[in-house]
């Protein structure tokens, strides 16, 4: 039997996991939920916008579950009060794993986190609460993703590495083992983390630069 889902949320975020969800069987649809402010359209792929501000008389915490699909603004801060927000109004928040993923410990994946297709969770690795794992990603063997986190596609963290709460791991990043990234922290795409940092900080990679050679005479020369 096939759990009766709302989604919250009605950007980006939310119309990349509804297309997930309408692929997998285990879940319903029941509607888009958002605060009052933030409806810009009644109806999103057909189904209703609901206010946060009316959901519980419409559809019961007891008949129904949440799948909290918002971004990463504010460092997850944003996420997280919405989190908070949803669980003192009773209701379950879903742990969704797409069929494709490789999770090895189901039972250390916290409460409202998400992981998506052909991610590899390792054995004895662990994620905390209401944190985001997106496609293609590796979370090495012992590692842990505290709660609030954001992992973009592409993402290594290698054996017992560690991603602070709240934090935000761009498109590629690497995390060496045994590494801790500390809370509040900005990691750039295709950063390589090869040494602790401290909360509230930012790593960015150099852009890429543009060779003096031009890309036939780079492929004579050089690509052999």
């Amino acid at each position: 039997m096939c759990e009766k889902v709302i989604i919250i949320g009605n950007s980006i975020t939310a119309e990349i996991l509804y297309k997930y969800i309408t692929n997998d069987k285990r879940y319903q649809i029941e509607c888009f939920c958002v605060d009052r402010n933030y409806i810009k359209e009644n109806i999103l792929f057909g189904i209703k916008v609901v206010s946060l501000e009316e959901i519980q008389e419409k559809y019961p915490p007891k008949d129904y579950k949440v799948l909290l699909a918002m971004g990463y603004n504010n460092v997850n801060q944003d996420r997280e009060c919405m989190y908070q927000k949803v669980k003192s109004l009773k209701y379950e928040i879903i742990t969704y794993i797409h069929k494709d993923a490789k999770v090895y410990n189901d039972f250390n994946i916290g409460e409202g986190s998400i992981i998506l297709a052909n991610t590899v969770v390792e054995p004895f690795a662990k994620i905390g609460k209401n944190s985001v794992v997106w496609a293609n990603c590796t979370i090495g063997h012992h590692a842990e993703v505290e709660d609030n986190c954001w992992i973009a596609s592409g993402s290594t963290i290698a054996g017992e590495a560690k991603i602070g709460s709240n934090s935000f791991l761009g498109v590629g990043v690497t995390v060496v083992n045994q590494v801790r990234v500390g809370k509040l922290n900005i990691i750039g795409a295709n950063v390589l983390v090869s040494s602790n940092t401290k909360e509230n900080e930012v790593c960015l990679a150099r852009a890429g630069e543009r060779h003096r050679f031009p890309a036939l005479d780079y492929a004579k020369y050089f690509m052999k």
